[in-house]
């Protein structure tokens, strides 16, 4: 098996309220538990900064509170900041600058902007399950679930405040239910919570505006409603990964920018009520909420992707994150072999 002997995740736990650091064992693909962090609250959203040195981290209880940990020299997590935060946050993640921190709220429809010693907020209409910055902060989207479209605040400083940004609601297809974003370079992928259809878009950084590509249909089959929660992309955004809670199921897809589709290529049975998923190089992780588990599933040299470990972890694991940044995917590379 390619890649790094020992890769290090990190896994929020919040059921018991704690972060827990694991190692992969790359040569076995063995899962060990290194450490465990009390984090005193239902801790689920997870973001590292860009050196992956700081990770924050949200508290879905009140007090509700962003944490922000160092990773210390010997590898190991310890507390360094604790800040209110004006809502229950599903999500977090960084600004363009890199210095502040986006918040979005499912149950309080709002989103907040945590930066310097304040913290901003603003209304969302209807619950918001994710904020990405773009642009270099010069555009923020946020989902609106309910709403069924993309909020936009546009600004040609990337400091300007929320509240004095120009607001654009992106309508992205009739009974939408947009609920996680991922990035790679310009392009931005939209996953939906109860259809299952995936928005292909593309930022235009001359005009500051995302410009709707292509959405597709999944098409897996699914009894009832579909249930989808995380969507990862590679750097170079030509495939995605989806965990889809119902079946639980992580489904692998490549992108066809020329086509216009997205092309299913793989699935993977994963713990129960799949939340957040990570992928790098030849490995995919992948955490049960309802199963209180963890899942490895690993690439072969064959070609063929298996379940390589499946592990107890603390209780309703919520988010999972490589220590490193992800790498072109195997996937990738498989598909364009096949």
């Amino acid at each position: 098996m390619k890649g790094d002997p020992v890769l290090e995740f990190v896994v929020a736990c919040a059921g018991d309220g704690v972060v827990q650091r694991w190692a992969l064992h790359g040569a076995s693909g063995r899962l060990e538990c290194l450490q465990q962090l009390d984090c005193a609250g239902p801790v689920a959203p997870l973001a590292w900064d860009r050196e992956r040195r700081t990770l924050y981290a949200a508290l879905r209880g009140e007090p509700y509170a962003l944490l922000r940990m160092r990773l210390r020299d010997d590898g190991s997590l310890a507390h360094a900041q604790r800040r209110e935060l004006p809502a229950d946050m599903a999500y977090v993640g960084l600004d363009g600058s890199g210095e502040g921190v986006l918040c979005a709220s499912y149950t309080m429809g709002c989103i907040a902007w945590v930066r310097g010693s304040g913290v901003e907020s603003l209304p969302t209409e209807g619950p918001s399950h994710a904020c990405v910055a773009l642009g270099g902060g010069r555009l923020l989207l946020a989902t609106q679930t309910i709403e069924g479209s993309l909020l936009c605040l546009s600004a040609d400083s990337p400091e300007l405040p929320l509240a004095r940004r120009r607001v654009h609601r992106l309508r992205l297809h009739a009974q939408s239910s947009p609920r996680h974003i991922a990035v790679a370079g310009n392009l931005v992928f939209i996953d939906h919570e109860e259809q299952g259809v995936v928005d292909v878009c593309r930022y235009d950084p001359l005009a500051n505006e995302l410009r709707p590509l292509f959405s597709t249909e999944l098409g897996h089959a699914i009894v009832g409603r579909p249930w989808y929660a995380d969507i990862r992309c590679d750097p170079e955004g030509g495939w995605l990964w989806l965990s889809e809670r119902r079946q639980g199921m992580a489904h692998g897809l490549r992108v066809d920018l020329q086509g216009g589709r997205l092309v299913p290529a793989i699935s993977l049975p994963v713990p129960a009520t799949p939340r957040a998923i990570a992928a790098h190089g030849d490995w995919l992780l992948c955490c049960g909420e309802t199963a209180d588990a963890l899942s490895l599933h690993a690439r072969g040299t064959d070609g063929h992707w298996h379940e390589s470990a499946r592990v107890r972890c603390a209780a309703r694991p919520m988010w999972v994150e490589f220590l490193l940044p992800p790498t072109r995917s195997a996937a990738g590379r498989l598909l364009e072999d096949s």
